[in-house]
């Protein structure tokens, strides 16, 4: 069902990626072994992945194991390979057989995968798995939060590109500008350095594909909404699935219009203040920023650096440095809150995050 809040299983029930399941589908039959899969927050990365690899192991029965990087940073920043690997242990008794375990304390979900004896380190848990396996996949949702690590955790990706043959690892990341400084593809004293990797990228649905989400998903339980307050929605909530799908749900479940938009957006404000709580304890000016950018964007599609920076100086009553202020753009370049086009150019990309930060 479309309007599932839940991951999706299978990809007959994802909207609008069949081209790139096929891509990835097509590139792991070509031995590709290194995946990145990007795109902006609630774009449906998780379900992507899940249904990709639910449905790859339905087809050709190839064994996968997904990694939540967010829970496993957050139970040991520091080492987060000793919480992958506890969590693996659990392979061994077959308690993980299928990803649709519940239990809150495990970052590890798979299908298909056990291991023979409970491994004390990760690197025993992945050449067990090479060993057993023709082919294998490791995959580490929101990859970005493993850069707390205090070892370099490419160090073990690299690891496993060159050792393990039989292990295909996907890596996939909202943050996209801290996903890239965190793997260094084109460092050349990084680990990854040189390593071929395929790239997918989700990206918004357009209009007419929100419209035909929001559509279908009506039609799966044989409600017939206005075409008004369809399209009333497209553009409130622009092509991020998540909110759609929320949108979706609330409306099913008996609220009306109006309050299915007020509620999509009451949810997402409590969400992404959670996610800019990381920015928020580095500097309050991140958070004026985007009120600034915010509020220029308002009457016209982008806001320059150099009103930026104007506004910011007005607002604390004395000047900021332009080089500052260059590296707090960047930083909200990097975390996804803005994108830029052209030279000094800002703009906030998701509808729904401009208005959370619209004062």
């Amino acid at each position: 069902m479309l309007f599932s809040v839940e991951p999706k299983t299978s990809m007959k029930d994802v909207f609008g990626r069949k081209a790139e399941f096929l891509e990835f589908l097509e590139k792991l039959e070509n031995g590709r072994r290194l995946f990145v899969i990007t795109g902006p927050r609630r774009i449906g990365k998780t379900t992507f992945l899940y249904a990709t690899l639910n449905e790859l192991y339905r087809m050709r029965k190839v064994p996968y194991i997904i990694v939540d990087a967010r829970k496993a940073a957050s139970m040991n920043m520091y080492n987060p390979a000793k919480v992958i690997a506890r969590d693996l242990e659990l392979l061994s008794g077959g308690r993980f057989s299928k990803m649709t375990s519940r239990i809150e304390s495990i970052s590890v979900r798979g299908y298909g995968i056990k291991l023979r004896s409970k491994p004390s380190e990760l690197t025993e848990a992945l050449e067990e798995i090479n060993e057993r396996y023709e082919l294998a996949v490791i995959a580490f949702d929101e990859a970005q939060y493993l850069r707390f690590s205090r070892s370099d955790f490419t160090l073990l990706l690299s690891w496993v590109y060159d050792a393990l043959q039989n292990v295909a690892v996907v890596l996939t990341g909202s943050q996209v500008g801290l996903l890239e400084k965190f793997l260094r593809f084109g460092d050349y004293g990084a680990p990854l350095y040189g390593r071929y990797h395929v790239r997918i990228k989700l990206p918004r649905f357009n209009p007419s594909e929100s419209l035909e989400f929001l559509e279908r998903g009506f039609e799966e339980y044989g409600m017939d909404v206005p075409s008004k307050e369809l399209l009333s929605a497209v553009k409130t909530l622009d092509g991020v699935p998540g909110w759609l799908t929320h949108y979706g749900a609330y409306r099913v479940d008996g609220s009306s219009h109006w309050d299915a938009i007020e509620a999509v957006l009451e949810e997402a404000k409590g969400y992404i203040e959670a996610e800019f709580k990381e920015l928020d304890e580095l500097s309050p000016r991140y958070r004026a920023i985007m009120e600034i950018v915010a509020t220029i964007t308002r009457s016209q599609p982008t806001a320059r650096r150099k009103d930026i920076l104007n506004a910011l100086s007005l607002r604390e009553g004395r000047r900021i440095d332009n080089k500052d202020m260059r590296r707090y753009l960047r930083n909200l370049v990097d975390y996804g809150f803005l994108e830029h086009t052209g030279y000094g150019e800002y703009y906030i990309p998701d509808p729904v995050v401009k208005r959370v930060f619209q004062r």
